[in-house]
């Protein structure tokens, strides 16, 4: 009968290995685990507490703002001495830096373990967060008249926009273009203007409201003018000029007068 032994102690949980005759024999003595083995490393229980705390500020951002259909990724920055943190005891506590205005493309969070080996610290998270936005269909030139065929709705990441969006074709029909947009660019309020209501040298409608009462009378716009501008009209029948609103196309509503 043979009597074979092969012992290996390089590993931390001893195996020996016995073989008697031709009959195998396994013993395994595993290395005791402790609690701390288990436990999620400092880097892994600051990745899910913040990534946790950053989900949760863009939820309350897209209630707030009112945002259709978004979705949100995550790219977090974790300094590289994470790794000689100890694991904290519990889940670490997640703020923002006292007097820090929210800033959605860059977020920063302070991490905070309390415990037997505190530590603190901090986290930068770029979000990348995909919204159905307003769109040119094509190519749009500069004084053309917006109409619904003139838009699209295309899902973009809006941290690289800058804040210049929309989500509602609504809020810019009737809108002309101020700068040429491309296509399939997204379109923002600052390519976009009201289009000319009153025409410098042009007949219009003066409108007057005092106690209840509307008088009604022609005259001739000084300047051009577009919804909301004051411009200075002359009133035909007294040759006064005065200050009035451009309500709508050829109509203004007076808001005082001053002598010629």
């Amino acid at each position: 009968m043979i009597h074979n032994a092969f012992i290996n102690n390089s590993l931390p949980g001893v195996k020996r290995y016995f073989r008697f005759g031709f009959l195998p024999f396994l013993l395994v003595f595993a290395a005791s685990t402790t609690a701390s083995d288990t436990r999620p490393t400092a880097r892994k229980q600051i990745h899910v507490a913040v990534q946790r705390h950053a989900a949760n500020v863009i939820a309350q951002e897209a209630k707030r703002r009112q945002w259709p259909g978004y979705q949100a990724e995550m790219n977090l920055f974790i300094p590289s001495e994470v790794s000689q943190l100890a694991s904290c005891a519990r889940a670490p506590a997640v703020s923002f830096p006292d007097g820090e205005r929210l800033d959605l493309n860059r977020l920063r969070v302070d991490v905070r373990c309390d415990g037997p080996q505190p530590w603190d610290i901090a986290v930068t998270v770029k979000p990348d967060i995909y919204l159905p936005v307003v769109v040119a269909q094509n190519t749009l030139e500069r004084g053309h008249l917006l109409s619904p065929d003139d838009v699209s709705i295309k899902k973009l990441n809006i941290s690289n926009l800058r804040g210049n969006y929309l989500t509602n074709p609504d809020d810019v029909m009737g809108l002309t273009v101020k700068r040429r947009v491309r296509e399939r660019q997204a379109i923002a309020l600052t390519q976009l203007e009201s289009p000319v209501l009153v025409e410098r040298g042009q007949r219009v409608m003066m409108i007057a409201e005092q106690g209840g009462v509307e008088a009604r009378t022609l005259g001739e716009a000084m300047k051009k003018g577009r919804k909301g501008e004051v411009i200075k009209v002359k009133n035909e029948s007294s040759a006064r000029i005065v200050s009035a609103i451009v309500t709508e196309s050829g109509v203004v509503k007076m808001i005082y007068a001053s002598g010629r």
